[in-house]
């Protein structure tokens, strides 16, 4: 740890020595700054870049902002030019407020990048940020003529290149994007001829059964073997991240009909003070009303991940849009859509809406005519 600490202060007293505050030398320090701390931290460098460029991210919107508010008052004040209590003030007093507040709210820090960690997009973005950032600082130089001219034609073209990247990466995503659509088109089209085979294996097995009641084994036999020799796949209409989470343990108790889940998890229940029977009794009330509302075929949705001091479950199903009037009434107790209002109906949701609330939690539903989604906010342990 110490040699890493001394290879950085090495290697910031070089860049300042040679570049000074220069354009570059924000750039390269950046840069330097990242690789040693993935050095430092390779076990976990994902977690490393995050919270480092989380912190610079704060640290250089504070000298920006700080040089903005400097040059304009030395505009307009002549005697802040001589003045080097002024600079130290407006420079770098404002980063010693910064470093108490982040000390001071580091839980909520730490929220922030479990939120951003359960989020693979948003790493990328962070990152990208940061490196504007540094643009931004070093058209600051550049304008204010504290540049050198050559660090500038270097600046304006890793600003081209880096233009240049963002439009590729971009258009790999929309290009990847579009590349999703037709695997779920295809999907689909796949499940759709699934169930057909499905249909066709009850009609076979209704037959096999006959020849077992007429006592033709010999027949029964044969028509066994030519059905595992033509197909020896089981139907599966569970896609999970996770085979071991709770989720998939609790979707694997209910008959889900002719309706494909797919279930991608990005936080851990353990985070929360959910005991785990009263999660399984909101997940499976919410599946249930939305295999319902499917009507035995369809697709649904499960998603979790953190948002700040929340662990979040989203349920989505490709269903019916539900109107607002009976949105508004949804999580009332008692309250159902069925024609056959039996006693034990319009329960489950009012359930739902109780446990989630009986741990501070939040719930909120949304429908449109593509989806409708329950998105249920849990308190994490502080």
């Amino acid at each position: 740890m110490l040699f890493y600490i001394f290879l950085l202060w090495t290697m910031i007293s070089l860049t300042t020595f040679f570049m000074g505050n220069s354009s570059v030398a924000t750039l390269i320090l950046h840069l330097v700054m990242l690789i040693i701390g993935g050095l430092i931290y390779k076990d976990d460098f994902l977690a490393a870049a995050i919270g480092f460029s989380l912190i610079y991210s704060l640290i250089v919107i504070t000298l920006i902002i700080s040089s903005f508010l400097y040059n304009i008052l030395s505009q307009n004040i002549s005697l802040i030019n001589k003045s080097n209590i002024f600079f130290i003030t407006i420079m770098y007093f404002p980063q010693y407020i910064l470093a108490f507040l982040v000390l001071y709210k580091k839980k909520s820090i730490y929220s922030l990048y479990k939120t951003i960690k359960s989020r693979n997009s948003s790493i990328i973005y962070l990152i990208l940020f940061t490196i504007v950032l540094d643009f931004i600082a070093s058209f600051n130089a550049i304008i204010n003529a504290k540049d050198n001219p050559i660090f500038t034609e270097i600046i304006l073209t890793l600003l081209f290149i880096f233009i240049i990247f963002i439009i590729i990466y971009f258009s790999n995503i929309e290009k990847k994007s579009k590349e999703i659509e037709l695997l779920n088109s295809n999907l689909e089209q796949n499940i759709s001829s699934l169930r057909k085979l499905k249909h066709d294996y009850g009609s076979q097995i209704s037959y096999l059964y006959g020849l077992h009641l007429m006592g033709n084994y010999e027949k029964l036999g044969e028509l066994l073997k030519n059905i595992i020799d033509g197909n020896d796949n089981i139907i599966n209409n569970i896609v999970v991240s996770n085979d071991t989470s709770i989720i998939s343990m609790i979707v694997n108790t209910i008959n889900l009909k002719d309706i494909t889940v797919f279930i991608d998890e990005n936080a851990d229940l353990l985070e929360t003070n959910v005991n785990e029977l009263d999660f399984q009794r909101i997940v499976s009330n919410i599946l249930r009303n939305s295999i319902e509302a499917l009507d035995g075929s369809g697709s649904i949705k499960i998603n979790t991940y953190y948002s700040f001091n929340y662990f979040v479950l989203k349920i989505q199903n490709n269903g019916p849009e539900i109107p607002d009037k009976i949105l508004n009434k949804i999580f009332d107790s008692g309250f159902t859509t069925k024609e056959n209002k039996e006693s034990n109906n319009g329960f489950g949701l009012a359930i739902v809406k109780e446990l989630v609330e009986s741990y501070n939690g939040k719930i909120q539903v949304s429908s449109t005519d593509e989806f409708t989604e329950f998105t249920i906010y849990l308190p994490t342990i502080k």
